[in-house]
């Protein structure tokens, strides 16, 4: 009788142990917690295009509110996407050329010879458009010349990642000559700014 009482309060023990505390579904919560948080931090690399903005309308008139401070991320994703129409506005892209003209060291390099490269690759694709004129499909020939791009060695040297040179391959690849254009463009005014002696000083 003694062993039978005691089983059945282990029974007991047992049930109520698992009705009070869910090991599992406690478990279960706690991931999808952690789950939901987890992608603010992988979002830290793509920025508002408003926040960026509002960072470089801090920086034109820092003499005026003094809230601006330097901040590398917005300005490596200003320097990143600067000729994205979409990302970019013209008027913010007219700040940023501002902003870039007091850029020093290794980001001025870096951004000159972005700006280079993109000029260079739309000549070359303009030049390959006029030798084939006579063909009839204009579309194939600027699908050919996109696919016979070759990114210069001297253009991986200045630090951009060979991931992000891809990325953007395949992103040129996609626009339209209308666009090819406007990123041309805006890389020819780059150029006319990082080549003169810098102003003051914005980074390093």
């Amino acid at each position: 009788m003694g062993s039978n009482k005691n089983r059945k309060k282990k029974r007991i023990s047992k049930h109520v142990i698992k009705s009070k505390n869910p090991d599992k579904n406690s478990t279960e919560e706690e991931k999808k917690e952690f789950l939901v948080s987890k992608p603010e931090k992988l979002s830290k690399k793509h920025k508002d295009p408003d926040e960026a903005k509002a960072y470089l309308s801090a920086w034109k008139y820092r003499e005026q509110n003094d809230v601006w401070k330097f901040n590398k991320n917005t300005q490596s994703w200003l320097l990143r996407h600067m000729y994205s129409v979409e990302k970019i506005s013209k008027v913010t892209f007219v700040i940023l050329l501002e902003y870039m003209d007091g850029l020093q060291g290794l980001s001025r390099k870096r951004a000159l010879d972005d700006a280079q490269h993109r000029a260079l690759r739309y000549k070359k694709f303009e030049k390959e458009l006029e030798k084939n004129k006579e063909k009839s499909n204009v579309e194939e020939v600027a699908q050919d010349s996109s696919k016979s791009e070759i990114i210069s060695k001297n253009n991986l040297k200045s630090g951009k990642m060979l991931d992000d040179t891809e990325d953007d391959e395949k992103h040129w690849n996609q626009l339209n000559e209308h666009d090819k254009r406007k990123e041309y463009k805006r890389a020819r005014k780059v150029i006319e700014i990082l080549q003169k002696e810098p102003s003051a000083l914005t980074s390093s």
